[in-house]
């Protein structure tokens, strides 16, 4: 095939730079420092506080139609033909960009594609990332990197943010239901964001995969793991519940088995009819937009019942003003921490990952990690003039 360059004389206008692209495997994201749960949450406060200054563009910006947690496609349970994959739970793509400021300074997509049967069937992890990162300038691509460790870790982060500042130093006990990858993460950081946590109850209905959790995670942790497989127990234990779990159905639950004092954190769902038991000033979400547009295109239990008392008054009356975002505590003095059981909904924000992924990059450039490629020197179609 032909080339399309101009044969005209070069020119400086005719000069192009040649774009590189720094691409970094997961064993490469873990040598620039994805695994650095303290610095991870960190850095999901100072993205936060952007957030707060609007220094951050998520979904479609300016334009209302536009899905701030990003672009989802899903599967119909009955498919037209036998090309269509069979929609599921947990089964979707979804694409997920977002501009961060401040020192950040970067435009960045996650991509992924989620399918809760690929560890039994495929060895695989639950949910595919890729993640790449552009100047917002030129909107030349950066870097790419795997992103299933950048996005377990950016989603554990951000419960350990969450509990610090709702909870904080009244918190010593704390509970993850489901003992994956997502609660790995989230013991990481509960044990990172609780200067005051002492004992980790860590519950599934098959008491040898939490036993296993403890024997995997023990050294990274110092609280106390405590193996179970009775959320009734584990909850009338803990300050801070962390529900963890992926799959259909959610994992049984009663907030009556919580502490009058209690937070609950869904990273995954769980069983919950309504927001009755909880305190009405403690409901906290990441981002209210947010949660609210997932609740309206997710079948969660947990997420239903966020938006069946925003909609329809069920379980609490609740008014789309009333929700707080977690910025609010991060960035006011003047927010008065809840009393009663209260519960936060981190529902996954894109600039979450370009923030967490940004932190990855620019370890990787000073340790020099990682391989450049040239994406191109020169662009095969030119002007001709």
């Amino acid at each position: 095939m032909s080339s399309r360059h101009t044969n005209a004389e070069s020119s400086p206008d005719d000069e192009h730079a040649a774009v590189d692209v720094l691409l970094l495997s997961q064993q490469q994201t873990v040598e620039a420092g994805v695994t650095d749960m303290s610095a991870c949450i960190e850095t999901m406060e100072q993205v936060f506080r952007l957030l707060s200054e609007n220094r951050v563009v998520m979904g479609g910006g300016i334009a209302p139609d536009q899905a701030i947690h990003g672009h989802l496609t899903v599967f119909p349970e009955d498919p037209p033909h036998p090309d269509i994959p069979e929609g599921g739970p947990d089964r979707r793509f979804s694409a997920m960009p977002a501009y961060v400021g401040g020192d950040i300074d970067k435009m960045g997509l996650k991509w992924y594609g989620s399918n809760v049967n690929n560890p039994s069937e495929s060895g695989l992890p639950r949910s595919m990332h890729v993640i790449i990162l552009n100047d917002p300038e030129t909107g030349a691509p950066l870097v790419m990197m795997d992103g299933q460790a950048e996005s377990a870790m950016r989603t554990g982060a951000v419960a350990g943010l969450g509990a610090r500042h709702i909870k904080g130093s009244r918190a010593d006990t704390a509970t993850i239901i489901g003992p994956g990858v997502i609660g790995q993460t989230a013991a990481l950081a509960l044990d990172a964001g609780l200067d005051n946590l002492s004992d980790l109850y860590v519950s599934h209905p098959e008491q040898y995969k939490a036993e296993k959790f403890k024997t995997a995670m023990q050294d990274d942790i110092d609280a106390t793991i405590i193996p179970t497989d009775d959320n009734r127990f584990a909850a009338n234990h803990s300050d801070v519940i962390v529900s963890a779990a992926s799959g259909s159905p959610p994992p049984k639950f009663k907030p009556q088995w919580m502490k009058d004092d209690a937070l609950l954190i869904p990273l995954g769902d769980i069983e919950l009819q309504s927001l009755s038991a909880f305190d009405p000033d403690g409901i906290f979400c990441d981002y209210p937009e947010n949660d609210l547009e997932i609740a309206r295109h997710i079948d969660w239990d947990v997420v239903e019942a966020l938006g069946a008392a925003v909609d329809y008054n069920i379980g609490m009356e609740l008014h789309p003003d009333d929700l707080r975002g977690i910025s609010d505590l991060i960035t006011s003095s003047h927010v008065i921490r809840p009393e009663g059981r209260s519960i936060f909904y981190p529902l996954g924000l894109p600039m979450e990952d370009v923030g967490w992924a940004n932190h990855v990059y620019e370890t990787a450039v000073k340790e020099n990690i990682g391989t450049t490629h040239t994406l191109l020197e020169q662009p095969y179609f030119q002007k001709p003039y």
